[in-house]
């Protein structure tokens, strides 16, 4: 924040607010992450897309400050179409671009994005907008329907698996599997667990170890076919999975 810049207090709008930054750019980044901090809020900063997701999958997120272009060619709006894709609800979201013209703010909005501000802006603007925004807000993305581990995205409600960004195919029960595994990011999964979570209308039988080894074999042949893919590893303890990328 430059001297001449007004100085920001506290603001009971951002109190207890959670702001995620995705911006490539450090001063822009900087002019937001002061602001909100500024006035009360918590922040959270990245740079890139992927990055952005894992945040929202680790925290609540009240706002999202987006950059529409980001580093390397990265669209900024892919992450609001994740949101589609995951079949949540959003924060509320604030596009920033350079891209001024009106077609640009429609396809931003059109996507989902509830405001856009032009750049360069005016830092008093900024914090007008973001306060209209969470004034509005009614509610609080609860993401934990997705899990993100590394490359590997799993998402439980639509029951698609990700790897790169790339949909593995997946039989119903092989993504349970495959889901169950993720969620314990490389402990150990007792077959027993597996066997009463997988197989619900039998979990009051014993274990049917035919029937987990012909599951088990069909998620590592899914898994087998991607690029340094996930692999599905069996010892005394249980069954875990282990990424390499």
């Amino acid at each position: 924040m430059s001297e001449h810049d007004p100085v920001e207090t506290v603001d009971a709008t951002f109190e207890g607010v959670t702001v995620l930054v995705v911006e490539d750019e450090a001063k822009d980044a900087e002019v937001v992450l002061d602001r909100v901090n500024a006035l009360g809020g918590q922040c959270l900063h990245t740079d890139t897309v992927h990055g952005a997701q894992r945040l929202l999958i680790e925290h609540e997120v009240d706002l999202i400050v987006l950059d529409r272009m980001l580093a390397g060619g990265e669209r900024g709006l892919d992450l609001l179409e994740w949101f589609r894709d995951i079949e949540t609800t959003a924060p509320q979201v604030l596009i920033t671009s350079r891209l001024a013209t009106s077609d640009d703010h429609i396809l931003g909005l059109d996507l989902g994005a509830d405001d856009y501000i032009d750049k360069p802006f005016d830092p008093r603007e900024l914090v007008a907008r973001m306060k209209a925004l969470l004034r509005r807000a009614d509610s609080i993305r609860s993401p934990m329907s997705v899990l993100i581990w590394g490359p590997l995205e799993v998402r439980t409600l639509n029951e698609v698996a990700l790897w790169h960004g790339e949909k593995i195919s997946l039989r119903p029960q092989s993504f349970a599997v495959l889901s169950m595994l993720t969620r314990l990011k490389g402990e150990y999964l007792s077959r027993e667990a597996l066997w009463r979570e997988v197989w619900k209308k039998n979990k009051y039988l014993p274990p049917q170890d035919t029937v987990i080894n012909t599951e088990i074999s069909r998620l590592r042949s899914s898994l087998k076919v991607l690029p340094n893919g996930p692999r599905v590893v069996a010892e005394d303890l249980g069954l875990r999975l282990e990424i390499n990328a």
